[in-house]
C-alpha cells in the first residue's frame, strides 16, 4: 500500500507542477491578440505531459487484480484532485470563449428576461433605447447599465444566432450571474459543485457494482475533465452530473427520480435524451409497462415545466438549435464520411439520427438492463457512439463520456480522451492562414486500432466490459454469502465475471 500512495503522491506533485505551467502558459492567451505567436504547440506538449501523468496513475488499475486499498489512496486521489483544479482557477481560458455566451445569458436571465428572444448582435446594434421597441429595449439598458456586460456582449461568438443552450444551463448561468456577475470565477464555482458532485456519486456507484473506490482517479484526474472544465469553463459537466445521478437513482431502485434527473440533463443538453430508452426498457423489464409509463410522465412534465418559462420566445426558441445541427462539424472522423456517402447535410444527419435511435432501440430491447452492470454499460456504450457519429466532436463533448470510464476504463477510450488534445493544433495552423484536418486522423486512428484490439480480445464480451478483474475480493466474497443464504442471487455480468 506504502507503494500505491507513493506512487500517487509523485504523480500527483509532477503533475500540479505541470498545471502550474498550464496556468503561467494560459496568459500568452489574450483574447483578439497575437494568434501567431500564441504557444499552441508548448501547450498542447505540456498537456501530453500531463497525461503521461495521468495514464501512470491509470494503468496499474487496468485489467489488474484490485485489492481494497486504504482510505489513505482514495483520499490522495481526492485530495490531488482538488489540487489540480485550484492550480487552473484562475488561468486564461486558453483557445475557448463559449464562456462569454454563458455570462451574457447568465445576466440576462438573472434579470428576468428571456435569453432566446434576441440575439446578441441585435441587442449590440441597438445602441439608440429610444428607438429600441419595449422588449428589446430592457436587453439594451442591461447591456448599458454594467461596463462588464457590455464588455462581455462585444465578445460573444457567434452573435447573431439565438441562444442554443437549453433551460436548465440557462439556469445554472443565471445562478453563476447572481454569485459573481459578469466574472469567470462565478461560472467556474458552480461547474466545480457539478464537477465534485460527479465525484461523490461515482464513489457511490463504484461502491454498488462491487469496483475499487480507485477507480475514481480515472475521472477525478482527467485532464480532458480538468482542462475543459477549469481552464475552458466549458459547462458540460453539469449535463454529466445528472446523467450520473440519473443511473445511481436508478441502480438504487429508484427509477421515477431517476427519469426525473435524466429530464433534468436533458434540459441541460439534448444529447441524454438518447439514454431514455435505456431507462424505459429497465423498468419495463423489471417492472411493467405501467411503471415505465410513469416515469416517462415524469421526465415529460420536468421538460415542460423547464422550457415553459421560456416559451414567450416562440420560434426563436429553437433558432439556435435548428441552426447548431443544420451548420455546424468540427473535430469528426465519421460525419464527413457520411456527408460524402449521402451527398447532404441534412440526410448525414437523419442516417446519424436514425442509426443511434435504432441503437437506443436495439440495446434497450435486447440487453439484460435488469443486471446493474449491464445497464451502466449500456448507458456508456450510447454516449460513446453519439462521440463518433456526432457531426461536432470537440473535446468537451467528450466530458459526459468520461464517468463512465470509471466503471469501464477501456483503454481506447482512455486513450481518445488524451488524443482530443490534439484538436488545439489546428488553431495553430489556421492563425497561419492553412486550414488543416490531419490533427482528426490522429487522434481517431490510433483511438480505432486500439478499439479493434480490445475487441478482438474479447474486451466487450457481455459481462465482461474490461471491468472483471477490478473487483475488490471483499465484495466478492460478500455477495458468494448473500447468494448462499438465498438473499441474494449472483447474476451472469453483475460482478464481471465472464458471463
Amino acid at each position: 500500500m506504502r507503494g500505491q500512495c507513493g506512487r500517487l503522491i509523485v504523480l500527483g506533485v509532477g503533475t500540479v507542477a505541470l498545471y502550474g505551467l498550464l496556468t503561467w502558459l494560459s496568459f500568452a492567451f489574450v483574447y483578439g491578440q497575437g494568434h501567431a505567436q500564441r504557444p499552441i504547440v508548448l501547450f498542447v506538449a505540456v498537456y501530453a505531459g500531463i497525461f503521461i501523468c495521468y495514464g501512470l496513475a491509470v494503468y496499474p488499475l487496468l485489467g489488474r487484480a484490485v485489492r481494497a486499498p486504504r482510505s489513505t489512496a482514495v483520499a490522495l486521489v481526492m485530495m490531488f484532485g482538488l489540487l489540480f483544479r485550484a492550480t487552473l482557477f484562475f488561468s486564461q481560458p486558453i483557445q475557448e470563449d463559449d464562456f462569454y455566451r454563458y455570462l451574457w445569458d447568465g445576466a440576462v436571465v438573472a434579470e428576468g428576461l428571456n435569453p432566446y428572444r434576441f440575439a446578441p448582435l441585435r441587442v449590440q446594434q441597438q445602441t439608440d433605447t429610444g428607438t429600441a421597441g419595449a422588449a428589446l429595449r430592457a436587453y439594451v439598458q442591461l447591456a448599458e447599465r454594467d461596463g462588464r456586460l457590455s464588455f462581455v456582449l462585444s465578445r460573444v461568438n457567434h452573435p447573431h444566432i439565438s441562444t442554443v443552450y437549453p433551460p436548465f444551463a440557462q439556469a445554472i448561468f443565471g445562478l453563476a450571474a447572481w454569485l459573481a456577475p459578469g466574472s469567470l470565477s462565478g461560472l467556474r464555482l458552480v461547474f466545480v459543485a457539478f464537477d465534485l458532485g460527479v465525484c461523490a456519486l461515482l464513489l457511490i456507484l463504484l461502491k454498488h457494482l462491487g469496483l475499487s473506490p480507485l477507480l475514481l482517479v480515472v475521472y477525478a484526474w482527467s485532464p480532458l475533465i480538468i482542462k475543459e472544465t477549469m481552464n475552458s469553463a466549458h459547462y458540460d459537466v453539469v449535463p454529466a452530473c445528472c446523467v450520473v445521478l440519473a443511473v445511481v437513482l436508478m441502480v438504487k431502485g429508484r427509477d421515477v427520480l431517476a427519469h426525473i434527473s435524466l429530464a433534468v440533463a436533458v434540459l441541460g443538453k439534448l444529447y441524454p435524451v438518447l439514454l431514455l430508452p435505456v431507462f424505459l426498457a429497465r423498468v419495463w423489464k423489471a417492472h411493467g409497462w405501467g411503471r415505465a409509463l410513469l416515469g416517462l410522465a415524469a421526465a415529460a412534465a420536468v421538460l415542460l415545466v423547464g422550457y415553459a418559462p421560456f416559451w414567450p420566445a416562440g420560434r426563436a426558441l429553437w433558432t439556435g438549435t435548428y441552426t447548431f445541427a443544420e451548420q455546424w462539424q468540427t473535430n469528426s472522423l465519421l460525419f464527413p464520411g457520411i456527408v460524402a456517402l449521402v451527398g447532404e447535410r441534412w440526410l448525414a444527419n437523419g442516417v446519424v439520427g436514425l442509426g443511434l435511435a435504432g441503437a437506443a432501440f436495439l440495446v434497450g430491447s435486447r440487453s439484460e438492463l435488469e443486471d446493474d452492470h449491464q445497464f451502466v454499460w449500456s448507458n456508456g456504450l450510447l454516449l460513446g457512439l453519439l462521440f463518433l457519429l456526432s457531426p461536432v466532436a470537440n473535446p468537451w463533448y467528450f466530458v459526459g463520456l468520461v464517468p463512465f470510464l470509471s466503471i469501464f476504463p477501456l483503454r481506447s477510450w482512455l486513450l481518445l480522451s488524451g488524443l482530443l488534445s490534439l484538436y488545439y493544433v489546428s488553431f495553430y495552423f489556421l492563425y497561419r492562414g492553412r486550414l488543416e484536418t490531419f490533427h482528426v486522423w490522429l487522434e481517431y486512428v490510433p483511438f480505432y486500432g486500439m478499439l479493434a484490439w480490445e475487441w478482438w480480445q474479447g474486451e466487450y464480451g457481455k459481462g465482461r466490459h474490461g471491468v472483471g478483474n477490478e473487483l475488490d475480493e471483499e465484495h466478492t466474497a460478500r455477495v458468494a454469502l448473500r447468494s448462499a443464504d438465498g438473499s441474494d442471487t449472483v447474476r451472469t455480468g453483475r460482478l464481471g465475471t465472464g458471463g
